[in-house]
């Protein structure tokens, strides 16, 4: 009787634990140049992205950056997990998200203006949190292939 008293408190504190666990995705991340590339164009100046839980199984994402003609901008969205549609503000290249969980710290995420995906990427979070790569392809005028590295602040 006592073990199984033991072992009931141990799943129910699992239980609690993982109901409260928080995406990896979610903190301020600010982008590393130098660990950073793009197949063509320049890198932004600066970039921040901030990413945080909306609900158990989505987030909230908001971005600002300073691009090298001098002009700044950013994109925001709520979306879930589920490969579905979000509508975007901000950007002017794309209107709509998707996002798909591909394991517990990697995330498939496109952007589509209208219906065609013209940013395709993967965002996979370091084994002890402390950085975030983006690596992916924009399709617009030009193909873009990038790697971003961003820092957890």
């Amino acid at each position: 009787m006592r073990q199984l008293l033991v072992l009931v408190t141990i799943l129910a504190g699992l239980g609690v634990s993982a109901a409260g666990a928080t995406s990896p995705l979610t903190g301020v991340w600010k982008l590393n140049p130098a660990k950073s590339k793009f197949s063509h164009g320049d890198l932004p100046l600066s970039l921040v992205i901030t990413i945080t839980e909306d609900g158990e199984d989505g987030i909230h994402y908001s971005s600002k950056n300073k691009l090298v003609n001098g002009s700044s901008g950013g994109a925001s969205y709520t979306a879930k997990f589920d490969g579905q549609d979000y509508p975007v503000t901000g950007s002017p290249s794309y209107d709509h998200v998707s996002i798909r969980r591909v394991n517990s710290r990697t995330f498939q995420i496109q952007m589509k203006q209208g219906s065609k995906v013209v940013v395709d990427t993967t965002y996979t979070v370091s084994a002890d949190g402390k950085s975030l790569t983006r690596k992916g392809t924009a399709s617009y005028a030009e193909v873009n292939h990038f790697e971003e590295w961003f820092d957890r602040q």
